[in-house]
């Protein structure tokens, strides 16, 4: 019996599918299945996947978008264990093995994430986030999983995740309506049904390019937002005074910084648009002269921005 599906969506991945392919085929752990699930690529995706013959099951759809071809893939597995895979990126040759085991271990665990290096900068995720006082490497997430969610999506990706069929029942599958942030939604969701493991051990290369999706920072954070939010109306997380409290400060903190990227971009109206909704998510003394001391730094900027422009036409 196969004990676990890869699912690997790809979309136009020509490039970068083959090598993905053979990172899985190197596995030193052999029960699984490969399901490739063609998103309506128009290169040369197909051709790239016929050496691999009988070892991989492609399924060709029209193109969805990623959540709705992961979705396939999951629908059509066959094992109780899931793991995802971007057709970009590469797995180390023991991760399959090494992060069985922690199901194998740990029998509460149904979602396990692991470390990993982004390709270019050479840096390790986890190197990326103040987890100390959040998240528990190296054993069982329990209480605070989804503490650590809202604070940051310390999971970071989906190919360094492998979780049991079952929690995927619970929580539900991807939400197609998500351009970006669709696999933080649903480890959000995860987090209310079972515990999680994270690994400090480096188990995959995560491969960055100029057509990944979260290259567009602004259409990310609007989706992280979004991801928020609707976690939010749904009530999640109204059982715990906490995590409601906590979760109206990310929303607002969100929406700081996208307002910040519109600064930056000079589209002063959806900035300061931005910085009204910052307020109103999380209306209390505090937030408000924070509000208060961001308009005035940014208003004074801008002022004096407008004011140089002026005297540089004055002058010519």
């Amino acid at each position: 019996m196969i004990n676990v599906s890869v699912v690997i969506p790809v979309f136009n991945g020509a490039k970068f599918i083959a090598a993905t392919v053979r990172s899985v085929l190197r596995q030193t752990y052999k029960n699984y299945e490969i399901i490739i699930v063609n998103d309506g690529s128009t290169d040369n995706t197909l051709s790239e996947l016929f050496e691999f013959g009988e070892s991989i099951r492609i399924i060709s759809i029209l193109n969805g978008g990623v959540s709705n071809a992961r979705n396939v893939g999951i629908e059509a597995s066959k094992a109780d264990y899931i793991a995802f895979l971007d057709a970009d990126d590469l797995w180390n040759e023991n991760k399959l093995s090494r992060q069985m085991k922690i199901f194998d271990d740990y029998s509460d665990v149904g979602l396990c994430c692991c470390n990993y290096v982004q390709e270019i900068s050479g840096i390790t995720h986890f190197d990326l986030f103040v987890i100390e006082d959040v998240v528990t490497l190296d054993f069982p997430m329990r209480e605070k999983t989804t503490e650590a969610l809202i604070n940051s999506n310390f999971v970071g990706t989906c190919s360094n995740v492998i979780l049991k069929k079952t929690v995927l029942n619970s929580a539900g599958l991807f939400n197609t309506s998500l351009k970006q942030a669709e696999d933080y939604d649903l480890w959000i969701r995860c987090s209310s049904v079972t515990n999680f493991f994270a690994m400090s051990d480096v188990l995959m290369s995560k491969v960055t390019h100029g057509t990944n999706l979260t290259n567009n920072q602004l259409e990310t954070w609007q989706c992280h937002e979004k991801v928020l939010k609707m976690n939010f109306f749904e009530k999640r997380f109204s059982g715990s005074p906490h995590l409601t409290i906590l979760i109206k400060i990310k929303i607002s903190e969100v929406q700081y910084h996208v307002g910040d990227i519109f600064y930056n971009s000079q589209e002063y109206s959806n900035c300061f648009r931005y910085y009204l909704r910052a307020l109103r998510s999380n209306l209390n003394l505090k937030n408000i002269l924070f509000f208060s001391s961001v308009m005035l730094r940014k208003a004074t900027r801008l002022i004096l921005e407008v004011l140089k422009i002026r005297r540089r036409y004055k002058e010519v």
